[in-house]
């Protein structure tokens, strides 16, 4: 097949489980590819939240040193080629194909994921092109996820909440032990966010590995009135770093990530923080005079998160606009953003796999607000329900990205 659609509907039929925990089959696949050392170097990104924040930033980090770069990204929100990166571009249709055609000749009937073939066509990419580091985005666990078949030189654990608990169990100590899984015996570099539960600590000790970690190692200044901040590691210090749409703290994961590796240039660094961006990652809009803000933000901690990195760019939300998939625990999202928040909510149905309508949100929030179909009918609410000058912010899920298309064309 030459062509990616028909491949993308391939390759989902070919297990009958969407997820299905498990190394076996990708150890298998990746011994027949001879994909074990798919780039020189490797860095594996896990975490419950920020963890494409947190990849994209090394990925562009390492560009701007001149590296030759890999790396993945998941969930895609407008095409395939979204998760697969070669040099800072979407693979192409054509590579994507060769890379499917190249699993299937090896899979002989060996059932695979959507994501596990996606996964090896990604190695595939890097392999066939000699990138010399590949940043891998781990899925929603650690241990068990596909990418953790391949060895990674550096590994980065963002952060730790309660998500996809179904899979990775009902506390951040489970849920820490289930995302340590990623992390490997010395010289594994290892780099850590703020407030890791105990069960990672005690797996980088049994590894006898020494991370760096947010607030004990990698000290975070920021000075929101000049709209900028200071970094200062072990081996280096920033100063006047510009506060542009990417949190500091997932910036600093990645100077730190990528400093194990090369010598990071403070010009470098400050302009991929002044630039960089990414769609629904506290992605800011102007829309008839207001600033909405675009967020996937879809549990509690991502919630809390956000809120700091609104406080520290002085958005603070006059109009809150929601849509959620099933399966996640929406009244305590609802609760954590409330207790920060008065303003008014709307709330937008989600669609596709795992969808939720707006008045089964509103029931599982055990809310009265405006329920909505799409997302273009949720900010039409809001923004008749505000004046230029306010700030509006659109969060939730992917679907609620995949939903807004419209507002960048």
């Amino acid at each position: 097949m030459t062509d990616l659609n028909n491949w993308l509907a391939h390759i989902s039929s070919q297990h009958d489980q969407v997820i299905d925990m498990g190394l076996s089959r990708m150890q298998d696949m990746l011994q027949r590819l001879d994909l074990g050392q798919p780039a020189q170097k490797i860095i594996t990104v896990a975490g419950t939240n920020g963890k494409g924040t947190t990849a994209t930033a090394i990925e562009a980090l390492l560009l701007t040193h001149g590296k030759s770069v890999g790396a993945t990204l998941s969930p895609h929100i407008n095409r395939f080629n979204e998760r697969i990166r070669i040099n800072g571009a979407e693979a192409s249709d054509e590579k994507i194909c060769a890379a499917f055609a190249a699993v299937e000749a090896e899979r002989k009937g060996l059932p695979l994921t959507y994501f596990e073939f996606s996964a090896l066509a990604a190695l595939w990419c890097f392999k066939d092109a000699a990138v010399s580091i590949a940043i891998l985005e781990i899925g929603l666990g650690g241990c068990l996820d596909a990418f953790n078949v391949v060895d990674a030189n550096v590994a980065v654990i963002t952060s730790i909440g309660l998500d996809h608990q179904e899979y990775l169990g009902n506390t951040l100590e489970k849920i820490g032990a289930e995302k340590a899984g990623i992390l490997r015996a010395a010289p594994q570099q290892v780099v850590l966010g703020a407030d890791m539960p105990q069960s990672v600590f005690a797996a980088c000790e049994y590894l006898s590995l020494q991370p760096m970690q947010i607030g004990a190692d990698l000290h975070i200044t920021a000075d929101p009135k000049q709209c900028s901040w200071r970094l200062e590691t072990p081996d280096l210090v920033f100063h006047d770093i510009p506060l542009g749409d990417l949190s500091c703290h997932n910036l600093a994961l990645a100077c730190a990530a990528v400093s194990t590796l090369i010598n990071v240039q403070e010009e470098c660094f400050c302009d991929v923080a002044l630039n960089i961006s990414m769609p629904g990652r506290l992605q800011i809009m102007e829309i008839q005079g207001r600033t909405c803000v675009h967020d996937v933000g879809h549990n509690a901690a991502g919630v809390n998160f956000l809120w700091h990195e609104l406080h520290a760019r002085q958005l603070i939300p006059d109009h809150i606009v929601c849509c959620m998939l099933s399966g996640k625990d929406h009244a305590d999202v609802y609760k954590a953003l409330a207790n920060l928040s008065s303003a008014p909510w709307a709330l937008v149905s989600s669609h596709g796999d795992r969808s939720l309508s707006s008045k089964q949100l509103a029931q599982s929030m055990n809310i009265s607000a405006p329920c909505f179909d799409t997302m273009q009918q949720g900010l039409e609410h809001a923004l008749s329900a505000t004046s230029p000058g306010s700030v509006i912010l659109l969060f939730g899920s992917f679907n609620c990205v995949e939903q807004s298309t419209w507002l960048v064309q």
